[in-house]
């Protein structure tokens, strides 16, 4: 018994010396795996490549394992242009559509920024050393997919695009037209529309973009805004349409034939505006043309030039064969005239200067107070005679200075002296026909008249009042060449007159419609100068 337990003994001694041995080696094993599984790691963590990204690295769907981060960018900008270099919002308006570009070479309206994106996606596999290792088997087991959105920006760039489409030139309101008849004005009223309300859909495009980013092509049915009837303006037609009444007369530069008198037209334009506004869009008003017959037709022009003799006057000639040649050439002159209503005659412009090589002579005439012998002298007895017939004709008396002394040819206030370069007598036409200066000579008498067209029972009477009159002095001077007690005038006197004529209009009946002073008229005095021997 003592023998069967002292091999128990060895037995169980035995069996504890395997044991330990199994169980060192089986720490031994374990420990070279862990040191092999530790050098594997430690080589995984190796296999991260610096400064570039990991394997199955996508962002944008684009594989970007194995790029720098500058390359990685480079790849989705030019996957981002591909994309996108077509993108458009399709604005639909009035039944049309309008292609709005979004793609700029610049990014004014699209662009990407991958920055973020890139950087997250080298966060992965570039921390610590020892981390490493897992982020290159997480990657090689399910890899990394990342997003870089595009952005749109509004502002200039867009709203640039969307005007570049022409929406912004659609405008579908109906015009308001008018035509001009014969009678009347038709003017059909147009109607309201819409126009493009361009900051709306610049919003709606941004809308629709941030909604789903990757769509590249967007349709949006236009924004719009009411768009009025464009105002017409009545004064504009009314310019248009507008004549003036025009009465016949004659052309100057046709020899004085008769051109045709203008019937006026025009609208009530206030009226016109009313209408317009209270009418219905798309009524139709109608605007009757008013005519206004001229005073004198072009039958009436015709039927009365020049027949009637408005006033006439007539003064004896005397003195030298050269002051009665120079007074009938001067009628000469202002004979057949022919002024149209408003227009001014003058004696100076229409007798001209006063030369021998235009037919004048030498004949006494007034110069500071004295008598000299002058080209021309006495035509201010022609001017004279056309001013009394102008006054009796009724006519404007524009210009008019009366004599240094008074004249024996014509009556006081009755005069009108001219002088080349100096005074001037004008008058106007102030009748609505033309008249015509007749001037003649014979017997020894000028005639002035003013024919045209009498168109009333006016007749006219010119009286004068004598306000002062001032008496000229003898005065006497010794003259050697004389014999005693001889005389001899040497400066013919003159009583000198201060005077006021008045113009009295008086009707068909005799009476007397009005009196108005014409003119006021200073005529000096001139001592009689005697030498005595």
């Amino acid at each position: 018994m003592a023998s069967r337990l002292t091999a128990t003994v060895k037995t169980k001694k035995k069996s504890a010396r395997k044991t330990g041995l199994l169980l060192r080696w089986s720490l031994i094993v374990l420990l070279l795996v862990v040191l092999l599984v530790l050098g594997i790691y430690l080589f995984l963590c190796t296999r991260v490549p610096e400064g570039a990204l990991l394997d199955h690295t996508y962002i944008n769907d684009v594989d970007v394992s194995g790029m720098t981060p500058a390359e990685a960018e480079a790849a989705l900008r030019s996957d981002f242009s591909d994309r996108y270099h077509n993108s458009s919002a399709t604005v639909t308006l009035a039944g049309d559509a309008y292609a709005v570009p979004l793609w700029t070479e610049d990014g004014s309206i699209l662009s990407l920024d991958p920055s973020a994106a890139i950087d997250e996606a080298m966060a992965l596999g570039h921390g610590k050393f020892l981390t490493r290792g897992l982020d290159w088997l997480a990657a090689q087991a399910q890899g990394q997919k990342l997003t870089a959105v595009p952005a749109i920006q509004g502002g200039d760039a867009l709203k640039a695009a969307i005007i570049s489409t022409g929406i912004d030139q659609v405008d579908t309101a109906v015009e308001t037209t008018y035509t001009v008849g014969e009678s009347a004005i038709t003017i059909s009223k147009g109607s309201s529309g819409v126009v493009a309300d361009l900051d709306a859909i610049e919003g709606q495009i941004l809308t629709a973009f941030l909604s789903d980013p990757w769509a590249v092509t967007y349709t949006i049915d236009a924004a719009t805004s009411v768009s009025d009837i464009a105002a017409l303006d009545i004064q504009k037609i009314y310019d248009e349409v507008y004549t003036a009444p025009a009465n016949a007369t004659l052309d100057p530069e046709n020899d004085y034939a008769i051109v045709p008198s203008v019937t006026g037209v025009s609208f009530d334009a206030e009226a016109a505006k009313a209408a317009l506004e209270a009418a219905e869009e798309g009524g139709e008003i109608t605007i009757d043309l008013v005519f206004t017959d001229p005073e004198i037709d072009t039958a009436n022009l015709e039927e009365h030039l020049f027949q009637d003799t408005l006033g006439s006057y007539s003064t004896n000639v005397s003195g030298s064969s050269g002051r009665r040649s120079n007074v009938k050439l001067a009628a000469e002159f202002c004979d057949g005239t022919i002024l149209l209503p408003g227009e001014t005659f003058s004696y100076n412009g229409t007798v001209g200067q006063r030369t021998k090589a235009r037919g004048f002579s030498e004949a006494p005439a007034y110069q500071n107070g004295q008598t000299i012998q002058e080209v021309g002298g006495g035509i201010c007895q022609t001017s004279s005679t056309l001013y009394a017939a102008c006054l009796y004709a009724n006519l404007e008396i524009t210009e008019r200075h009366n004599h240094s002394f008074a004249s024996s040819y014509i009556g006081l206030g009755m005069d009108a002296t001219v002088s080349w370069g100096g005074p001037d007598y004008q008058f106007t036409n102030n009748t609505p026909y033309p008249i015509k200066v007749v001037g003649s000579y014979a017997n020894g008498k000028v005639t002035m008249s003013i024919v045209g067209t009498k168109t009333d029972d006016i007749t006219v009477k010119i009286t004068s009042e004598t306000l002062e009159t001032i008496p000229y002095s003898v005065k006497t001077q010794h003259d050697s060449s004389l014999d005693d007690g001889e005389t001899k005038v040497i400066t013919t006197p003159y009583t000198g007159y201060k005077v006021q004529t008045y113009r009295k209009l008086y009707d068909g009946e005799g009476n007397l419609i009005s009196s108005e002073p014409e003119a006021y008229s200073y005529y000096k005095a001139r001592d009689k100068v005697i030498a005595q021997g």
